[in-house]
């Protein structure tokens, strides 16, 4: 299995595969594209995330990462994984991989929009498409949908489980590569569905700090409020329920809060279940966090690539659960569920 690691300049890219990262993704910066509407210009982004510290700047840039990448035998992968665009946008967006592939040559592209990868295959039937997680992929028939479409790649969303992802792999079969989230960020929803801005202070659902509260149905008023706040669903009440949403919160989404733990840093991992990622035959392992400090994305790679190390080994699977809590030093937390993809 394939460490991918999330990458923003070509510093980063020699650094993250002097480490162990076997692949890399990006987006880039290229300013937004512009879609006229009577007299009024409107900026789209090109991908998942603004203009920024996230995306690689400009093609000169993109070019330059690419060709060290390939030197050193490393794939490139470049994101345009908005979950939709204007349709009136796509034959900029397809001068725009046009002018990719002829300038940088990387290796894939990270594709939502199914209409968008049906007509880039269409036009460009070399181009390589890897499915964006924001596309949801849920089940064996979205599978066989994009493999119908000419895909090479699955990226499937964070919170499938091992046993759901076998059963979509095994009816879809092997001639497609499969990508599973393994570190990092997390997401309250299922992020292809969530149309929550995260712009002006981040996204609310993000907050532990955030307040719920009861809203009592017209009869009974203040007393039906009383009664739901102290019934117990499997023995939790409505308090014990927030505060067990609000733990996870800032574990599994807010990353720990932004710490480290004894080493490496905390937050979303799936490294217990590696074992069976490998016996279904995933193809990549994704470092989440293109916006992520270089030392956070350094250490993730290196975590990672010391668990996988142990497993190929040929230690029992058990024996690689214990060794993946042990290394990232946070026992009491990897204990508690917060922090697992594989809840």
């Amino acid at each position: 299995m394939n460490i991918l690691a999330p990458v923003s300049s070509v510093k980063e890219a020699e650094q993250l595969i002097a480490h162990g990262a076997d692949e890399l993704y990006c987006g880039i910066g290229l300013g937004a594209l512009k879609n006229r509407q009577g007299n009024t210009d409107r900026e789209i982004w090109i991908n998942r995330r603004e203009s920024g510290n996230a995306n690689i700047p400009d093609l000169e840039s993109l070019s330059l990462l690419v060709d060290h990448a390939h030197a050193q035998g490393k794939k490139v992968y470049l994101t345009l994984n908005q979950p939709g665009y204007a349709q009136d946008l796509y034959g900029e967006i397809l001068a725009f991989v046009r002018e990719v592939k002829k300038s940088c040559q990387v290796d894939a592209f990270i594709v939502a929009d199914p209409g968008l990868i049906r007509m880039l295959i269409r036009k460009e039937p070399d181009i390589v498409i890897h499915v964006s997680s924001l596309a949801g992929v849920l089940n064996s028939s979205a599978v066989l949908f994009f493999k119908k479409l000419g895909v090479k790649r699955i990226v499937f969303p964070r919170y499938l489980e091992a046993e759901t992802l076998k059963k979509i792999v095994d009816r879809a079969g092997e001639d497609l590569e499969y990508e599973v989230f393994i570190l990092n960020d997390g997401c309250m929803f299922e992020e292809s569905h969530c149309h929550v801005s995260h712009q002006f202070g981040g996204a609310f659902c993000h907050n532990p700090a955030w307040r719920y509260k009861l809203i009592p149905p017209e009869e009974g008023g203040v007393l039906e409020t009383w009664k739901l706040r102290n019934l117990k669903i499997a023995g939790e009440t409505f308090e014990d329920n927030v505060e067990e949403l609000k733990r996870w919160q800032w574990l599994g989404i807010k990353n720990g809060g932004g710490y480290i733990g004894a080493k490496y840093p905390l937050g979303m991992c799936g490294l217990c279940t590696l074992p069976e990622y490998r016996d279904m035959g995933i193809t990549s392992l994704k470092i989440v966090g293109r916006e992520a400090p270089l030392s956070k994305k350094i250490k993730s790679v290196q975590l990672l690539k010391k668990v996988l190390d142990y497993q190929r080994e040929e230690h029992l699977p058990d024996e690689v659960r214990d060794y993946a809590r042990r290394t990232k030093g946070a026992r009491m937390l990897c204990g508690s569920g917060y922090m697992c993809y594989e809840r």
